[in-house]
């Protein structure tokens, strides 16, 4: 600044501390990138369940009926996630969410509090869904008598394992063939998830074992080609 004379006296300076608004920034990015894998991973799962259930449907009817199904599945399990900023799911919850078409005394769920990833969440939606619809046309929740009992477990190992056990239904087969849900069921396990499916038919009511390793790698795209299911 300066005065009448033109002698400098001094000057005024202002600074801003622009640090908040670099950070809000940053974050947006951040949160625009995320948003945009997340999309894209969802778009590329339901492309591949829309490409596996029409290849087994034999008519479009029965292929709005099942895709539809495995559409509220799959959006059910997103609405845990986004209550839980897209971080964790529990996986009572999700077994709750699951069983609430069904009577509340042919359901018994037993295991301490585990929560799941996004990834876990995304695959055990699946399998869930598909195990639940099974039992309710074939299987324990098909009649009033029937029940599922599901157990689950974090070993010590880092592994969970969750035990799926039906009784009181129809007596169970094993199919002649292995359908589209237990190929579903195995290939996401193994998939998302690097883990194992085993699903067996005891004439008491069908019975499966879920096990993978907690640290399984993060967002993965559910992708099963046609040929391997």
């Amino acid at each position: 600044r300066f005065d009448e004379a033109g002698e400098f006296q001094g000057y005024v300076g202002l600074a801003m501390d622009v640090t908040d608004a670099r950070v809000a920034e940053d974050r947006q990015r951040l949160l625009i990138n995320e948003l945009n894998h997340r999309v894209k991973n969802t778009l590329a799962t339901i492309q591949s369940i829309a490409a596996l259930t029409a290849r087994r449907a034999p008519d479009m009817a029965s292929f709005n009926r099942v895709f539809e199904a495995r559409l509220i599945a799959l959006s059910n399990t997103h609405n845990l996630l986004t209550a839980n900023g897209w971080e964790r799911a529990d996986l009572r919850a999700m077994l709750e969410q699951e069983f609430r078409p069904f009577a509340s005394e042919q359901v018994r769920l037993h295991g301490p509090e585990i929560l799941l990833q996004s990834s876990e969440t995304l695959a055990l939606g699946l399998v869930i869904h598909e195990l639940a619809t099974n039992a309710a046309k074939y299987g324990a929740l098909s009649v009033a008598s029937g029940s599922v009992e599901v157990r689950w477990r974090q070993g010590e190992d880092d592994h969970l394992t969750i035990e799926w056990e039906e009784s009181g239904g129809p007596e169970a087969r094993a199919p002649d063939q292995t359908g589209f849900g237990s190929r579903l069921i195995r290939k996401s396990l193994e998939g998302m998830l690097n883990g194992v499916a085993r699903i067996d038919y005891p004439p008491r009511g069908l019975r499966a074992v879920l096990r993978f390793p907690r640290r399984a790698p993060e967002d993965q795209t559910l992708s099963l080609s046609s040929e391997a299911l």
